[in-house]
């Protein structure tokens, strides 16, 4: 469970293997604690020695790799952050439904509130592993997390557990406290809708019966006057996402990244054939109110200080540069409006998870999850 009394955390800053194990004696695990480590892609550490040196000290971990860690109002690729929770059921982890029916039929009679979930966010089987959680733990259980994954260092591994090192998968972690969780992203829509008539997975290949990038490409002509071109492609289309039209709820935003030779559009996270999607804009008015609106979201009159982790897409941070830094520090005095004490911590991830218990569960882009555990 988390107990704020038995939580710990801490940021480090380049750290080095016995950084990292002096720091975790400081906070002194016991037999219940985990550790949960937030590592920068950019950040110097041998994964194999990392993985080897926290078992000889038997220290339980999970831990995933981002593209830049958040601690407080900064953001680094090179930065580490640690925190302890106390946890009941071991993380399971899994790449295919089988691998996870098998482990977490030893959990079935156990009541938890909320799955913490780590995935690899390039993988195009992203959806499908979501969906497998989705069936089997239902609308009962509130889901958050993000995407890992490395953007621009090609070294090995993106997840890791006592159990060694993956390079694509899912992570959960079940935990029994209260949760309040939330998720925003502050797109309007541009132009659509468009019928996605041909698409495989998280590659779309026909909008309304035509060439994807060919739509695309008119569509950012004449509403933005912007000439695309292929080369062009990944510098433009980050200020101009996919929304997939849901009933009665907000866009799953998409990002589309890539377009290759066929004019065939890869996004992060599926798009299914048939949906309805709009190409969105930002909408600045919305962006100013995320922070607050948010965090009193999250608020529960409880008298005990809420432990705060923040998935924010880093794509959203491309997009928005210095209004990231202003929306980083609105999360933080807000947060410290309420609770004086609280670190806000978290990483810049490669989609985000969220759903409250209600209705699908879905790879977010450009959106921002906030968790508040009490």
């Amino acid at each position: 469970m988390f107990y704020q009394s038995s939580f710990h955390h801490m940021f480090l800053e380049n750290p080095t293997i016995s950084n990292i194990i002096s720091g975790l004696k400081e906070l002194s695990a016991t037999e219940n604690s985990q550790v949960l480590l937030f590592i920068g892609e950019k950040c110097d550490i041998d994964l194999k020695v990392l993985v080897n040196s926290l078992n000889n000290e038997n220290i339980l971990f999970i831990g995933g790799i981002f593209p830049q860690v958040i601690h407080q109002k900064i953001t680094s690729d090179k930065g580490i952050v640690i925190k302890k929770i106390e946890l009941e059921l071991v993380p399971i982890y899994f790449n295919s439904e089988s691998e996870f029916v098998n482990k977490f039929s030893d959990y079935q009679d156990h009541k938890f509130t909320t799955a913490f979930t780590l995935i690899d966010g390039l993988s195009e089987r992203a959806s499908d592993q979501l969906m497998t959680l989705f069936t089997h733990l239902g609308n009962n259980v509130r889901f958050f997390g993000g995407g890992v994954g490395r953007l621009q260092s090609a070294k090995e591994g993106i997840l890791i557990s006592n159990e060694g090192i993956y390079q694509t998968g899912t992570m959960v972690v079940f935990l029994s406290s209260k949760t309040k969780i939330d998720a925003k992203h502050g797109w309007k829509k541009s132009v659509g809708p468009f019928i996605v008539t041909k698409s495989e997975k998280n590659l779309i290949k026909e909008l309304n019966w035509e060439n994807a990038f060919t739509v695309y490409q008119r569509c950012l002509k004449e509403t933005q006057n912007i000439s695309l071109t292929k080369e062009s492609f990944s510098q433009h289309s980050i200020h101009f996402p996919f929304g997939i039209f849901k009933e009665e709820r907000d866009y799953i935003v998409r990002d589309p990244f890539e377009v290759n030779n066929e004019g065939h559009i890869t996004c992060v996270g599926n798009i299914p054939e048939n949906s309805l999607i709009d190409i969105l804009s930002v909408e600045e008015d919305k962006l100013r109110e995320i922070p607050e609106k948010m965090i009193s979201n999250c608020i529960m009159k409880t008298g005990v200080k809420p432990l705060p982790v923040l998935f924010s897409c880093i794509s959203r941070f491309t997009h928005l540069q210095d209004r990231f830094d202003e929306e980083l520090e609105g999360f933080n005095s807000e947060l410290l409006k309420h609770f004086p004490e609280s670190e806000l911590e978290g990483a810049l991830s490669i989609g985000e998870i969220y759903s409250s218990g209600s209705g699908y569960l879905e790879l977010l882009n450009k959106s921002i999850v906030l968790g508040l555990a009490y």
